[in-house]
């Protein structure tokens, strides 16, 4: 599905990332974890190509994120972890439906598969409402609808349940899970929480840009986790 090869990455004169090769697989569900600083969120925009290596290379289905980052970009999709961000529109439903648009969907056909995707996630109810209506944890929906929507075959959601109550992190997280199980979508979860390992099967750990983990959960110990400065 993803396959990174030997990748550096570098903001101004500084190495964000360095000398990570990794794959993750088709209808797997990753846990990308780290500390704060440590370049998840940066590793994570290269696997849709909205970054790409300044050494090295990233292929997205046999895509190579440097030559065709737009066709990259249409088999991944990403959730912000400020996901107010990338609403564009004011009506929930417009908003979900707004990717369709510039693929220039019909009419029919896009209301068919916003109306779906909504239903899916269970806010259908909420078609119609204005986004700054919302609590925080629908628009966290409406974002992921609108990623949804697309038909993406893997889902990047970077830090989702920040600033989302319990309640809501549960809801989140259960969906996430739901789509790898139920719909087979590949699932990479950015997160620094430990407990939100346990919905995952794979797990891969950065510490200054570099990976020191890249294996099933299982696997995981407390000397890698005090090593990536995660343990409590």
């Amino acid at each position: 599905m993803i396959k990174a090869k030997n990748i550096y990455f570098r903001y101004e004169e500084k190495f964000i990332l360095k000398n990570i090769s990794l794959e993750i697989e088709e209808g797997s569900f990753t846990a990308l974890i780290g500390a704060n600083g440590s370049g998840k969120t940066t590793l994570a925009k290269h696997f849709n190509g909205l970054v790409v290596p300044d050494k090295g290379s990233v292929f997205v289905n046999g895509i190579d994120t440097k030559k065709d980052s737009l066709n990259a970009r249409k088999n991944v999709g990403f959730v912000f972890q400020n996901f107010e961000d990338q609403m564009v529109y004011s009506v929930v439903e417009e908003d979900v439906g707004f990717g369709l648009e510039n693929l220039e969907y019909s009419y029919d056909k896009l209301k068919s598969v916003v109306d779906e995707t909504l239903k899916k996630l269970r806010i259908g109810h909420l078609a119609k409402v204005n986004v700054n209506a919302l609590s925080q944890g629908q628009k966290q929906l409406v974002a992921l609808a609108g990623v949804l929507a697309m038909n993406p075959k893997c889902i990047v959601f970077d830090e989702p349940t920040t600033n989302l109550d319990e309640k809501n992190k549960k809801n989140i997280l259960d969906i996430i899970k739901y789509l790898n199980r139920k719909d087979k979508i590949t699932i990479i979860l950015v997160t620094n929480m430990l407990g939100e390992l346990k919905y995952a099967d794979e797990v891969i750990v950065l510490k200054s840009g570099s990976v020191i983990f890249n294996g099933k959960k299982s696997r995981l110990n407390k000397k890698i986790i005090k090593g990536a400065g995660l343990d409590d």
